[in-house]
């Protein structure tokens, strides 16, 4: 996964997507978009199943050409997306 999701490291790279997203959408000094995403399943029969929404948050992070720079996956659906946020290594 690390070869193909992976968030950039270097000056070089981060200009690079930076000018892309300016180009794209006229903000500059941004590097990508973060969303979170719900999946649906049925719900577990515990005593935890109010926690889950029938739900798991996916949360990702894509630069200006769709490619995909962090994710983080299965956090609970009745989970804000700001804790996810803040909880991702994108955030660190």
């Amino acid at each position: 996964m690390d070869q193909y999701i992976r968030f950039p490291e270097s000056r070089h790279e981060l200009k690079t997507i930076a000018d892309g997203v300016h180009q794209l959408c006229g903000m500059p000094g941004v590097v990508g978009a973060v969303d979170g995403s719900h999946s649906a399943f049925p719900a577990p029969t515990s005593e935890h199943r109010s926690l889950f929404i029938n739900s798991l948050v996916l949360q990702a992070v894509c630069d200006s050409n769709l490619k995909c720079l962090d994710i983080c996956p299965g956090w609970l659906g009745s989970v804000h997306d700001a804790r996810v946020y803040m909880n991702s290594p994108v955030a660190h």
